[in-house]
């Protein structure tokens, strides 16, 4: 007995987990159960059934199509959106029968079609033509408007359902009698769908934007608590000397922050798209939330700006100590902040640490109040408010009630926040002024600082805007609910409010956001939870040509082409009988010679019509040319009535929902659509068994409950939406097939058959077209799309790039540039989101050269590599806008060149990896280094600096100030004095035209540290892609491919061992690889004081000017290393060195082992050793795994 409830708690648990059930998904689970239940009970009631015309079984059909299990708005779009497909599609059909009646003459409704077909075969065979001509023309509309956009699927199902099943009625029927069957049944289930989305559990879009603005308000405090805190405390070895209470994140867990914040910032605005529908009633309208919203995006670029400063500050203190390395050969590709200094940064961040730990007090202090006020103006439970646990002082859990909110000064807070930023920025350049002038010479550890000082910056900014639009909204609800419930809530009826939100309305506010099947399910169900697609989306057309030049090339324009037509010319003789017409002027002579005739211009709209809209195209003839297969026994008079009596509509029902315009697995969303309407039909045979043969329909209708409840939780809450949708029609229509009396009424068992039938036949058809007539599958969108992002790569570099042959430029970046480069950035971030689905869709579909697995996770590690690309990138575009670039501005005349041949490695390598994804050819053997131009660049900034800005340089060293009525015979005393104490005495601040030039050259030290994690991750995709479409290594042959378990293994034992050797030996535990930052910082330190060097200048330093950038490196560098590693980048160069260290393409990294010392791993590299089983499982979804291209650049370096 004891047993009992343990094995049930295992089956609960194992039930939760294969089936995660919400409250809000079971809400939506029984409104619908309830809605098609009643459907099928009014079907079941002779005397409603006589009222719903010849066509009953459409109730519950429709009742599945507009369902309640979603919020109001969704439900409201779904019913407008159902009501137009279906006047215009009766319209449409009694159009075709009204002209189709024509043919068979004035006795078309007195005779019947056998008669007809009998006595007048003719007319009636032309009756049959005219319909099947509607019949394709609806087909190729229903197919062109669903590839347009996934909105309009609610409009042209209906309009399809009711064309198709009014052209198999009889022609004998009249108008009335087949409007009647079309409308009555439509109307009802609509109406019944909003009354029962209204009265059982009301799902408001307001109240539900508001939980999903906090929610992402959470995560964003939550991820800037978390990378601060690992920031700045990464060199406390004893917590209770920490400024916090809590010690850092892992940096696994801190980069993973990116997903989830960047998951919750979407799902926000595609439930701000959703509520564009909306019709609420509160006090504040839903639409006053878009500012705070949209101020989201670039929040979350600096916000992703910080944890990326955190992931360098983890490689830069984890640097091993180790002295000279004793093998000259083994060197490698070192990442560029291998070469900081630890020290320096330590040093930096003493003197900031308080401000930065004050301004962090004061701005996570002022996001609670921020998520306070709207959970409070959104009527969201203030539960949902997450408290900052960072701080001793933070306030008591009980404070926050809705009086205290309503009691809030909020201007006071804002001006907290911003006297606390100006009080940081104050101190920042007091800090500034005591560094010296070698501040200026870039270098590695302040480019990190850099990064991270200004990224903190911006944040805090934002936060600030976000905190104005959030006290609007505040205000505005104190105000109304100042006025009482009943005059203070207003009715909101957001897509009335202008032009454009009628617009949007219209055509759909999230088309290419969502598949067909996620706009069906209802949306997001609870915590912004969408289920996920089992399709993927199709790139808009002409997007690539629209944004990338060089692919602008590719079109053709015959009208400019046409008007540089040689020409004759009679007038002047023989000589000069032939003549070239100039730019942009017509030839004159004869009619014959006409450059343009009215037969090319048609033939060239067609082909730009054709080229605009190709994929509507295609998509359209595959709808009809399958629906024609399909439904041409129907048009046929031989056949006709054998096609009825055959259930024919139900082939074409099912093959339409078998067709989609999105990609994915053919054969596997047949199988399973296959599944579902097998699974129906058998449960509709159950349920009618139940009944006894209808004598006991109370139990026949409780038995299809239990068929219903599966169904709907995989429409509601799974992917497979189009599978549950004929799965749950099926139960309805089977049953009710052998319960209505019709001329084709059948048994039971028969429309078992019958409906099976319709899944072979039909789904069959709808999967042989798609495969044979333009076939498009995801591997190949996988393809388009990696290669897309690449190129939006190159493009985004491009357009940085100004100021290339010299001139002088005011702005660095342009307002054009950047609205450029954010759309640029939009629609890569939109096609890694495209390729992600396509990668996992892949494997569903067929291949012929083995298992898919390998190759999805290179795309895996392909695509991560490129959405940290972007993020770096777009981070590099806001501060060039917001602070801009000394060096594009200053000295851009002596460093362009440089300059130049940086972005041109860069546009290089990104064109190499697209056409090599795009074309699947291989990589050239010779590709150029963006690493080392980069550092060439950074060296001869520095070089330039130090000559033509020696004046200005070393007017920004750190000087003292005395007082001209002090004694002189104290100054002798001063002078000692001045080094340590009186901070008084010191220059306050810069002026500020040497304050705003010394913050231009912070900004190009951040771009940079950004820009040396670009051209490493840049390399590192080079690298996966030789794995998917190799590289012509003239060494290996022609064509050389590594192996993807080669590097996946090289990349977690390396890490294995980055992570162990800066251990102590008495820390050394068997552990995951990835240890949390905190447990690596204790290693650093190994080195950073192994001197004492802090400890015993402490004192010292506390009041003293900090060297940031000494003329000489550490002590563990080794300038000789540093030399080899440049060298090998440069083949021509290093002629006598042996061939394994040539075995580098420029400064693209040989990853195997070097020298005599192979590792295990590299030495069974190929032969599949016991070794590489070892590794062969590197990657992990835990929380504290680190990604693997992640790992493969900390193996990066010197070892």
């Amino acid at each position: 007995m004891s047993q009992l409830p343990s094995s049930a708690k295992k089956v609960r648990r194992f039930l939760q987990k294969q089936f995660p059930c919400s409250r809000v998904l079971a809400q939506r689970i029984l409104k619908s159960t309830i809605h098609a239940t009643v459907s099928l009970i009014f079907c079941l009631i002779p005397e409603i059934r006589d009222r719903l015309g010849n066509q009953p079984a459409m109730l519950p059909l429709i009742a599945v199509i507009v369902h309640p299990g979603r919020r109001v708005s969704a439900t409201i779009q779904g019913a407008i959106y159902c009501t137009t497909g279906l006047l215009v599609g009766l319209a449409y059909a009694l159009l075709g029968r009204v002209l189709a009646q024509k043919c068979l003459g004035s006795t078309w409704h007195s005779i019947s079609e056998a008669q007809h077909y009998a006595n007048s075969f003719v007319r009636y065979e032309s009756a049959l033509a005219v319909l099947a001509v509607f019949e394709v023309f609806m087909l190729f509309f229903h197919g062109w408007m669903r590839s347009v956009s996934h909105h309009y699927f609610g409009i042209v199902f209906p309009l399809f359902l009711v064309v198709h099943f009014a052209f198999n009625a009889s022609l004998d029927q009249t108008a009335g009698t087949v409007a009647k069957a079309f409308s009555v049944p439509f109307y009802l289930g609509i109406g019944m769908a909003l009354f029962w989305n209204l009265v059982l559990f009301p799902e408001f879009g307001s109240t539900y934007l508001g939980n999903s603005t906090v929610d992402a308000l959470n995560e964003i405090h939550r991820s800037i608590d978390s990378a601060l805190n690992f920031f700045i405390s990464i060199d406390i070895k004893d917590s209770s000397k920490s400024l916090y209470k809590e010690e850092p994140i892992s940096l696994a867990r801190l980069l993973n922050m990116k997903k989830s914040i960047d998951s919750k910032v979407s799902s926000c605005d595609l439930i701000l798209e959703e509520c564009i529908y909306e019709i609420s009633y509160s006090y504040v309208s839903p639409a006053d939330l878009k500012p705070v919203i949209q101020s989201f995006s670039n929040l979350l670029k600096y916000i992703n700006a910080l944890i990326n400063a955190c992931q360098l500050e983890f490689l830069l203190v984890g640097r091993p100590n180790s002295g000279a390395e004793n093998d000259t050969l083994d060197i490698k590709t070192d990442r560029e902040i291998q070469y900081a200094d630890a020290k320096k940064l330590f040093r930096v961040l003493r003197r900031m640490k308080d401000p930065i730990f004050t301004l962090h007090q004061t701005l996570s202090e002022s996001l609670f109040m921020v998520k306070a006020a709207l959970a409070y103006s959104y009527d969201v439970k203030l539960d949902k408010v997450q408290r900052p646990t960072l701080f001793s002082n933070s306030a008591d859990e009980d404070a926050l009630r809705k009086e205290t909110i309503q009691d809030l000064d909020f201007s006071a807070v804002i001006e907290n926040l911003q006297s606390a930023f100006i009080e940081f920025d104050l101190k920042a350049r007091e800090e500034l002024i005591h560094l010296e002038s070698n501040l200026l010479q870039p270098n590695d550890e302040m480019f990190l600082f850099s990064s991270f000082l200004l990224n903190f910056k911006e944040t805090t900014n934002a936060v600030a805007t976000m905190m104005k639009q959030a006290h609007i909204i505040y205000q505005r609800r104190k105000l109304k609910e100042s006025k009482g419930s009943l005059r203070g809530k207003t009715l909101w009826v957001n897509f009335l409010s202008n032009y454009e939100s009628f617009k949007t309305w219209i055509t759909g506010a999230s088309k290419g956001n969502i598949t067909e099947s996620q706009s069906l399910n209802g949306g997001a169900i609870a915590d912004n939870y969408r289920p996920p697609a089992d399709m993927g989306i199709k790139r808009p057309l002409g997007e690539e040509r629209a944004l990338l030049s060089q692919r602008k090339t590719d079109v053709v324009n015959f009208a400019k082409k046409e008007a540089l037509l040689p020409a004759t010319n009679r007038v002047h003789g023989p000589s000069n009988s032939v003549s070239i017409s100039g730019p942009g002027t017509l030839a004159e002579g004869p009619k014959n010679v006409i450059v343009r005739p009215v037969f090319s211009t048609v033939l060239i709209f067609c082909h730009d019509f054709y080229s605009k809209y190709r994929d509507h195209f295609r998509f359209g003839l595959q709808v009809t040319v399958a629906l024609m297969l399909c439904s041409f026994p129907m048009f046929i008079p031989k056949t006709r009535h054998w096609y009825d009596k055959m259930r024919g509509t139900w082939f074409g029902f099912v093959c339409i929902l078998a067709l989609e315009p999105s990609v994915g697995g053919t054969f596997w969303v047949f199988f399973l659509r296959g599944v579902g309407v097998i699974l129906g039909a058998a449960w509709a045979y159950v349920s009618y068994i139940a009944g006894c043969n209808q004598t006991n329909p109370y139990l026949e209708v409780v038995v299809t409950i239990f068929g219903a409840v599966p169904g709907f939780y995989y429409f509601l809450g799974t992917p497979y939406v189009k599978a549950a949708i004929i799965q749950i029609i099926s139960i309805y229509v089977v049953m009710l097939a052998a319960i209505i009396p019709s001329a084709n009424q059948g048994s039971i068992l028969s429309n078992f058959a019958k409906r099976c039938l319709a899944v072979g036949y039909g789904g069959g058809i709808a999967v042989f077209v798609q495969v044979t007539m333009f076939p498009v599958t995801a591997r190949e969108q996988l393809n388009g799309e990696v290669s897309f992002v690449a190129g939006c790569i190159s493009e985004m570099q491009i357009l940085l790039a100004a100021g290339l042959e010299g001139e002088s430029l005011n702005s660095s970046l342009t307002e054009e540039r950047y609205q450029r480069l954010a759309k640029i950035s939009s629609s890569a971030k939109a096609a890694l989101a495209r390729a992600s689905s396509y990668n996992g869709l892949t494997r569903q579909e067929p291949i012929l050269r083995g298992e898919y697995t390998e190759v999805e996770k290179v795309f895996t590690q392909m695509i991560y590599i490129e959405r940290q690309i972007i993020d770096r990138m777009d981070n590099i575009i806001l501060l060039r806008r917001q602070y801009g670039s000394a060096i594009v501005e200053e000295l851009n005349t002596m460093v362009y060149a440089y300059r130049r041949q940086y972005v041109a490695s860069i546009t290089s390598l990104m064109g190499a990896v697209q056409e090599a994804v795009r074309n699947k050819t291989p990589l050239p053997h010779f590709l150029p280094s963006a690493r080392i131009a980069h550092r060439r660049l950074v060296n001869k900034v520095q070089s330039t600096l130090k000559v033509r800005y020696a004046s200005q340089m070393s007017s920004l060293k750190p000087r003292t100030l005395f007082d001209p009525y002090t004694n002189s015979a104290d100054k002798a005393e001063d002078d000692d004095a001045l080094r340590v104490e009186p901070v008084s005495k010191r220059r306050a601040s810069l002026p500020p035209h040497e304050y705003i030039m010394k913050e231009k050259f912070l900004s190009w030290n951040a771009s940079s540290a950004a820009s040396e994690e670009v051209i490493e991750y840049v390399e590192e995709l080079v690298q996966l892609t030789k794995i998917v479409v190799g590289v012509n290594e003239f060494k290996y042959g022609f064509l050389s491919r590594p192996l993807y378990a080669d590097w996946a293994a090289e990349a977690a034992v390396a890490f294995d061992k980055f992570i162990e050797q800066s251990e102590p030996a008495k820390e050394k535990t068997a552990g995951r690889a990835p240890r949390s930052p905190r447990q690596a910082d204790h290693t650093s330190f190994t080195s950073v004081e192994s001197a004492n060097e802090l400890d015993d200048g402490s004192s010292f330093e506390e009041h003293q000017p900090v060297a940031v950038d000494a003329a000489s490196s550490s002590a563990s560098e080794d300038s000789g290393q540093v030399s080899l590693a440049r060298i090998a980048s440069r083949k021509s160069e290093v002629p006598s060195l042996p061939s394994k260290f040539r075995k580098r393409a420029f400064s693209i990294s040989y990853r195997g082992g070097t020298g005599g010392h192979l590792h295990p791993l590299s030495q069974a590299k190929t032969l599949g050793g016991s070794e590489m089983a070892e590794y062969a499982e590197v990657e992990s979804d835990s929380d504290e795994e680190l990604p693997l291209a992640l790992k493969k650049m900390i193996l990066n370096r010197r070892t």
